[in-house]
């Protein structure tokens, strides 16, 4: 399973033809995350969950809501990310109603179900979201989940708080970092949204599960943030890596035509 995620940012200001900002995190991605990928550091009073896919990248520890879980429950959780990342969803439905119904206050069937339903009803998925946050405050993925969402929605004020909030439980998780690099720079705080990108590129480098897609995305985006620190050479680079991870992707063709201008500054 690759972790995957879309962006079509802002260009640098004064760019002429200014793209619409949309960016969300895609399903297999926030799925790769509940599987443990993104190794959430120690949680007081939890411990290591040996059953974890990514215990092995560093020891994924589950919070007391999840230890809490009953077997059945856990193991219907289990069959309904296995169904979404299959995308056998009236069986993703079908087990992830078994969790919940075993366990209505499941902080991980909960963000599961909010994926299951961020396609078809964003709303229902901000109060699962929300509700998984309320009953597992240790669990990271949810704050990370939300704040993709209200980054969507150009609500980065809201998006800062969560993230603020994942950091602690997710240090590590380089999506985490775009996120934060995204809502800064939606605030222009363009100075620090670069060292966040900076950081979520630096830790995508280690994480063999980011797909195509992901590298552009943040190859983009620091571009962006290169370009409006007049930083030319290093974003002409950026944007050229750009259209190398995803030739025919969204983001090549504001990418060449960014090399297209850096060159033309060069020529004149």
């Amino acid at each position: 399973m690759r972790a995957s995620v879309l962006i079509v940012e802002r260009p640098p200001a004064g760019f002429v033809g200014r793209t619409p900002v949309s960016c969300f995190f895609s399903a297999l991605f926030i799925l790769l995350c509940c599987t443990g990928a993104l190794g959430q550091g120690p949680i007081e009073g939890g411990r290591p969950d040996v059953d974890e896919p990514g215990a092995a990248l560093g020891g994924q520890f589950i919070t007391a809501n999840a230890a809490r879980a009953p077997a059945k429950a856990q193991r219907a959780a289990e069959k309904a990310a296995t169904a979404i990342a299959s995308n056998q969803l009236k069986e993703a439905e079908k087990q992830l109603g078994r969790a919940l119904e075993l366990y209505p206050d499941y902080g991980r069937a909960l963000t599961l179900r909010a994926i299951f339903k961020m396609s078809t009803d964003r709303s229902e998925a901000i109060k699962d979201l929300q509700h998984a946050i309320h009953v597992d405050p240790q669990y990271g993925l949810p704050y990370a989940v939300l704040a993709s969402i209200y980054n969507a929605s150009q609500r980065y004020d809201d998006a800062l708080t969560l993230i603020h909030r994942a950091l602690p439980l997710l240090p590590n998780a380089w999506q985490v970092h775009y996120e934060n690099a995204r809502a800064l720079c939606g605030k222009h705080r363009n100075v620090e949204a670069l060292q966040e990108v900076t950081d979520a590129a630096l830790h995508m480098s280690a994480d063999i599960a980011a797909d195509s897609r992901s590298v552009a995305a943040v190859h983009y985006l620091r571009g962006i943030l290169l370009f409006d620190q007049r930083k030319f050479e290093e974003a002409r680079w950026e944007f050229q890596m750009t259209v190398k991870a995803e030739p025919q992707g969204p983001l090549a063709p504001t990418s060449d035509s960014m090399v297209a201008r850096l060159d033309s500054r060069e020529t004149q």
